[in-house]
């Protein structure tokens, strides 16, 4: 089998994890996801990410707790219709509080000259890249969890209450919340979800006109 073929073996493979056993991860297997996180590539090589991790049940739990309160505030401004999705999405921005480990993943925010060389700018976060290198590290750190066995899932839904969850996670100076892992050991086999197919995705603009 070649390298390509392993590589996508494993990025098939890998799924989005929200239910975890109750079984501990070793500090030594959080370092070695950590070690490929940091080999993704950086805008400039500024390395903008920063990781906390939590493990102790207490805080994470609390954590959800603060999560909760702050979007059922926010979904109350839904409309009414809205009403009787509230609860299913709640859960599924707090499964976290079930996970062994969550890491807070941070990005550092753009350095001053770059603020001003961005002001104006649609979408200045894209251009800077602070988000999008750490997204890129985020995926090495899921592709190598996998690899060793345990289960993971990207949150975004928590930044709903990024206003609390700052104040709680008390972010390293610099830095803004990207987003949230929960790892551990999986406790079922989510089934591959649909993908679209390669052609469905890309097109040469040279041959003015998509795959066939």
């Amino acid at each position: 089998m070649s390298e390509y073929e392993r590589f996508l073996a494993l990025a098939q493979a890998r799924r989005s994890v929200r239910h975890f056993a109750e079984r501990d991860v070793s500090k030594e297997d959080i370092l070695r996801v950590l070690e490929a996180a940091r080999w993704a590539p950086s805008n400039h090589n500024r390395q903008p990410w920063r990781f906390v991790i939590l493990q102790d049940r207490i805080r994470v739990n609390r954590l959800a707790e603060v999560v909760r309160v702050g979007i059922t505030e926010r979904l109350k401004s839904l409309p009414e219709v809205a009403a009787g999705y509230s609860s299913e999405f709640v859960q599924y921005a707090t499964f976290f509080s079930g996970a062994p480990v969550l890491i807070a993943v941070f990005h550092k925010k753009p350095v001053s000259f770059s603020a001003r060389l961005l002001a104006g700018v649609e979408h200045p976060e894209l251009v800077s890249g602070e988000p999008l290198s750490t997204a890129m590290a985020v995926q090495n750190l899921l592709l190598a969890a996998h690899a060793l066995g345990l289960g993971t899932c990207v949150m975004t839904a928590p930044l709903l209450a990024a206003d609390v969850l700052r104040l709680e996670l008390n972010p390293p100076p610099g830095h803004e919340l990207n987003c949230l892992v929960a790892m551990g050991y999986a406790d079922d086999k989510p089934t591959a979800p649909r993908r679209k197919s390669v052609e469905q995705i890309t097109e040469f603009s040279e041959d003015g006109g998509r795959v066939k």
